[in-house]
C-alpha cells in the first residue's frame, strides 16, 4: 500500500524550540533558532490547523493548553527570555519552591483582569543566587551516603511531579484561549525592542561582539518569525513530546549527519541554555565524552573552571568545542546520584556514522570471553539517513565481517544502545536482515483504528542458526525498539542490557510552505505479538549494566516526558523463554567478564562494560539455542 506520509519514528528530546538545537549542541557550532525568515502568523495557523486535523487523537487535544504552551514558547524565544505563568502559581509558588530557590523577577499583566502573568526574570540576581545554592547543595550531597542520594533524588522527582500537577490544574482554571494567545503575541511585537537583546551575563564575550555570517555580514536581528516558529513548536509539543515543527535546513542536516559526518570536539548532544540548565542529551557512541565518563542527564555547571550560568546554548558550545588533542574540563552535576564531578576530556575528530562494525577475536579480545569464537559486532547508531539505506549499510558491514573472519562468524552482536530511531521502513528492513522473509516486524494502528502489518521483505543476511545478542539501553528508542521487539518475539535474538526508552508512536513529516516541516504523531506501533512498548519499553531478557560498578542508576525515559501517550498492553510472560534464560545464566561465564573489567578499570580507554558482560552469554547461546 502506498503511504501518503513519509513515516519515521525518531525520538525527539524536550528542547525549547526544535530538534535543530541538538545539532549545534554536538559541539560543532553555535545554536540558531532555525526559524525560516517567512514563518509568520499565517504559517503558524497552517501548522496548527494541519496538526489538529491529522493528529492521532484529534478529540483528545486540549487546545487551551496548546495555546498556553505556544504563548510560553513565544516568550521564551526572546533573546531576553520571558515566561508565561498563571497568576495563581505566581502568588503561591512559595508553597512548592523553597524561598531562596525562587528565581527573582517581576510579573507583568497585559490587562488588569488577566489570570495569567508574564514573568520577567532578574538574570543577574538569579545567577548569583544559583551559584550560592549550587555550592550549598554540593556540600550537603557530599555528606550523604549513596542510598541517601538516591532517596533524595526520588524525593525531588516527586516534588517536581506535584508542581507539574498543580500547574496543569491552575491553567485549566484560567481557560486560556486563542484570543489570549493573540494578545500575548501582540504584546511581544509591541515590546520587541525591550527584549530583543540578551541580558548582561547571558552572553559569551564572542557573542557580545557580534558574529559574522558566511558572507561576512552580521547575523540578522531577532524577528517575529522566530516568535511564531517557537509558538508553532509550543503548540504541537503540548499535544505530545514527539511532535515538532522543523526547518528544512535542520531536517536535511539531521539526515546527513546521522548517516555520516565528522567534526572536532567532544562528541555530545546538549540541550537547554539561557535560563535553563545545560543538560547532556547523550554522548555520541565511542566519543571522547563517553570514554571520559560524561553521561546522559549530566548538568554542565562550569567549563574550564568558569560558570556557564545563564549563557546561551551557543555560547556554551563555543566554550566546549575546540581542536583535536586539546583538553576541556567540565564540572557537572549528576542529578541521579546527587554529586558533582570534574570530567577532563581530550577533544578529537568525531566520526559519526549510522552503521559501523568490527571483528572480536582472540587477537583483540580476552580469549576467555569468546571461547575461541569469532564474533561480529555491528553498531547501529541511527535509522535515519540521507542517501544510503541503513539496511544496505548493515549488509555491507556484515559482508566485511565475514571476509575478515575467513568466511564464517560464530556469533553476532547487534548494538542498538543510544540509537534514537529513524525511518519506520528502515526498521522493518533491518529486522528483515535477521528474520525469515515474510515475518511480521511491526503492526501500525492509525487514528481510524486501521491496522497495517509491516512484514520483512529483505533477503536475510545471516544463517538461521547464527547466535545473535542485541544490546539496548534507555537511549534505545522507537525504531530501535521495533527491531529489538521483533527479534525477541520471533526468538531470533537474546536481548541484553537495560529497559529501553519506551516510545511506540509513529510520526509523519508534512512539508509546510516557507521552508518548514511538521513532524506529527499519526499512529501507534505494536510488536509482532500484539503488545506495545509505549512507556514499558523493551524489557531485556537479562539485565546488564553499562556502569563500571554494575549499578542501574535512574534514567530519562518516555514516562518522564510531559504529555506522553499512555501505555497500553504490556508484553505477556513466556514460560519457555524464562526457562531458556535461566539455562543461559547458568552456562555464561560472567565471572570472567567481571575479572576482565577489574583488570582494565584503570585503562586510559575505558572498556565497554555492557559489551564485555554480554560476550559470555553469546558463547552460552552456542550451547543452548533459543527454544
Amino acid at each position: 500500500m502506498k503511504r501518503t506520509l513519509l513515516r519515521f519514528v525518531l525520538r525527539q528530546s524536550l528542547t525549547l524550540f526544535t530538534i535543530s538545537a541538538l545539532f549545534a549542541a554536538a559541539c560543532k557550532g553555535s545554536a540558531d533558532s532555525g526559524a525560516p525568515g517567512s514563518f509568520g502568523r499565517d504559517a503558524f495557523y497552517r501548522s496548527v490547523d494541519y496538526a489538529v486535523e491529522n493528529y492521532i487523537d484529534p478529540d483528545g487535544i486540549d487546545q487551551s493548553r496548546c495555546y498556553v504552551n505556544a504563548a510560553d514558547m513565544a516568550l521564551r524565544s526572546l533573546p531576553y527570555s520571558l515566561t508565561l505563568m498563571t497568576r495563581e502559581f505566581y502568588e503561591k509558588r512559595a508553597q512548592f519552591i523553597e524561598a531562596d530557590r525562587i528565581p527573582p523577577g517581576r510579573a507583568l499583566q497585559i490587562e488588569g483582569q488577566d489570570q495569567f502573568v508574564i514573568f520577567v526574570p532578574d538574570y543577574s540576581g538569579w545567577k548569583e543566587r544559583r551559584d550560592r545554592i549550587q555550592s550549598q547543595d554540593e556540600e550537603r550531597y557530599r555528606r550523604m551516603s549513596q542510598s541517601d542520594r538516591r532517596a533524595e533524588f526520588l524525593r525531588q522527582r516527586q516534588q517536581d511531579e506535584e508542581l507539574r500537577k498543580f500547574t496543569e490544574a491552575s491553567w485549566k482554571r484560567v481557560d486560556f484561549s486563542k484570543n489570549d494567545f493573540e494578545r500575548v503575541v501582540a504584546w511581544i511585537e509591541k515590546n520587541l525592542s525591550s527584549y530583543s537583546a540578551a541580558p548582561a551575563g547571558m552572553q559569551a564575550p564572542e557573542e557580545e561582539e557580534g558574529e559574522a555570517g558566511a558572507a561576512g555580514q552580521e547575523r540578522p536581528s531577532f524577528g517575529m518569525n522566530v516568535v511564531y516558529f517557537a509558538a508553532a513548536n509550543g503548540f504541537v509539543e503540548a499535544m505530545d513530546p514527539h511532535s515538532a515543527v522543523i526547518d528544512q535546513g535542520s531536517w536535511d542536516k539531521m539526515r546527513t549527519e546521522a548517516e555520516d559526518s565528522s567534526f572536532e570536539g567532544i562528541g555530545a548532544l546538549l540541550r537547554g541554555g539561557g535560563r535553563e540548565d545545560v543538560i547532556v542529551e547523550t554522548p555520541l557512541p565511542g566519543s571522547p565524552a563517553l570514554q571520559a565518563g560524561l553521561r546522559a542527564g549530566d548538568i554542565i555547571r562550569k567549563v574550564d573552571g568558569q560558570s556557564i550560568a545563564t549563557l546561551s546554548l551557543g555560547a556554551v558550545v563555543k566554550r566546549i568545542r575546540g581542536p583535536k588533542q586539546t583538553m576541556v574540563t567540565l564540572e557537572v552535576n549528576r542529578a541521579t546520584e546527587l554529586k558533582t564531578l570534574s570530567i577532563r576530556i581530550t577533544r578529537d575528530v568525531i566520526h559519526q556514522t549510522a552503521v559501523s562494525s568490527r571483528l572480536l577475536s582472540a587477537q583483540n579480545t580476552d580469549a576467555r570471553l569468546l571461547g575461541g569464537r569469532k564474533i561480529g559486532y555491528i553498531k547501529i547508531a541511527s535509522f535515519l539517513y540521507a542517501q544510503n539505506n541503513t539496511s544496505r549499510l548493515i549488509r555491507n558491514e556484515y559482508q566485511k565481517l565475514i571476509q575478515e573472519a575467513g568466511g564464517r562468524l560464530d556469533g553476532l552482536v547487534l548494538d542498538l544502545r543510544g540509537n534514537p530511531g529513524g525511518y519506520l521502513e528502515e526498521a522493518v528492513d533491518v529486522a528483515g536482515l535477521f528474520l525469515p522473509r515474510g515475518s511480521v516486524v511491526v503492526r501500525v494502528r492509525d487514528a481510524s483504528g486501521e491496522v497495517q502489518e509491516d512484514k520483512s521483505s529483505a533477503q536475510p543476511v545471516t544463517p538461521a542458526d547464527l547466535p545473535i545478542v542485541t544490546l539496548i539501553n534507555a537511549g534505545s528508542a522507537s525504531a530501535s525498539e521495533i527491531v529489538a521487539s521483533a527479534l525477541l518475539d520471533h526468538k531470533r535474538s537474546l536481548i541484553l542490557g537495560e529497559r529501553s526508552f519506551g516510545k511506540a508512536t509513529v510520526q509523519g513529516v508534512h512539508p509546510l510552505r516557507g521552508g518548514a516541516m511538521l513532524k506529527l504523531t499519526t499512529a501507534r506501533y505494536y510488536a509482532p505479538n500484539g503488545y506495545t512498548v509505549q512507556v514499558y519499553g523493551v524489557l531485556p531478557d537479562i539485565e546488564l549494566s553499562d556502569e563500571a560498578d554494575g549499578s542501574f542508576p535512574p534514567r530519562w525515559r518516555e514516562e518522564d516526558m510531559w504529555k506522553h501517550l499512555p501505555e497500553l498492553e504490556s508484553r505477556p510472560a513466556d514460560g519457555s523463554r524464562t526457562g531458556w534464560i535461566d539455562r543461559l545464566k547458568a552456562l555464561a561465564n560472567s565471572a570472567a567478564a567481571e575479572s576482565y573489567l577489574r583488570l582494565h578499570q584503570a585503562d586510559a580507554l575505558k572498556p565497554d562494560h555492557m559489551l564485555i558482560r554480554a560476550l559470555p552469554y553469546l558463547v552460552a547461546l552456542g550451547q543452548s539455542p533459543a527454544p
